[in-house]
């Protein structure tokens, strides 16, 4: 997914600003470096908890996931992408653009049911947890498949490496390059959940993980098969809302 500094707008209205006056940015931009303070605690805090734990977790797990990348096809299509790794992993057989191509619903309002615009062009934007879960469903279903997906969103990051440690491949929003997160330039309630979209949001599948060494394992459709530290991938994950999708 490319970086989408050019859309990038600030989630809080205008009219906000104007209420608020001169004091409105220093404001919200104090309660968002408080929240990623807490998320980042909430990751540490996570990650110290998981590694010092002695119950039967599996220490390490590792899935033959696939890394296809996304470029030049789909330059806009992690999360298709992502899906599409993950479906190969389970088994199937089908090309890195029959998702996007064939299954993925597209909008240019919703984001969170759908993908918003194409994925397919770099102006393309995103979609959330709902969209992946209701394509990787509808895919399963017509291939009679003995599987399901679940959206796991709002689950802890244990509950990921858990569902790694049976064999699942998770699917999961992150930033580009475990970064720092973006600005957030469009919001959506849903179901009684807000999504967000962030000028650097990613999808990738997550395949593994070793608690001893400190890292979790990625197939990343824009940097390959890559390690990252555990702490940064779960306040990543946070920051994005705590979305995944596993299929199992």
């Amino acid at each position: 997914m490319l970086v989408r500094w050019k859309a990038a707008l600030a989630c809080f209205g205008a009219g906000i600003l104007v209420l608020a006056g001169a004091l409105a940015l220093p404001l919200l931009a104090s309660s968002s470096a408080a929240a990623d303070v807490d998320i980042e605690a909430r990751a540490a805090a996570e990650v110290t908890r998981l590694q010092s734990d002695t119950d039967s977790r599996a220490r390490s797990a590792a899935l033959d996931v696939p890394a296809l990348p996304q470029y030049p096809e789909l330059p806009t299509g992690c999360e298709s992408v992502a899906l599409t790794n993950a479906l190969i992993a389970c088994g199937f057989d089908l090309r890195k653009t029959e998702i996007a191509e064939a299954w993925l619903p597209t909008s240019d309002q919703d984001f969170v049911r759908a993908f918003l615009g194409d994925p397919a062009s770099p102006d393309g934007n995103s979609c959330m947890a709902p969209a992946v879960a209701s394509t990787a469903a509808a895919y399963l279903e017509a291939h009679r498949a003995d599987l399901e997906a679940v959206d796991l969103t709002g689950a802890s990051f244990q509950d990921l490496l858990d569902e790694v440690a049976a064999g699942n491949p998770v699917i999961a929003w992150c930033t580009i390059g475990m970064d720092e997160p973006g600005d957030c330039y469009r919001t959506a309630q849903v179901d009684g959940r807000m999504y967000r979209l962030l000028t650097n949001s990613h999808c990738v599948v997550v395949r593994g993980y070793d608690l001893d060494a400190g890292i979790v394992l990625v197939s990343d459709s824009l940097a390959g098969q890559v390690a990252y530290p555990l702490d940064t991938f779960a306040a990543r994950y946070y920051a994005l809302g705590a979305q995944a999708v596993v299929l199992r």
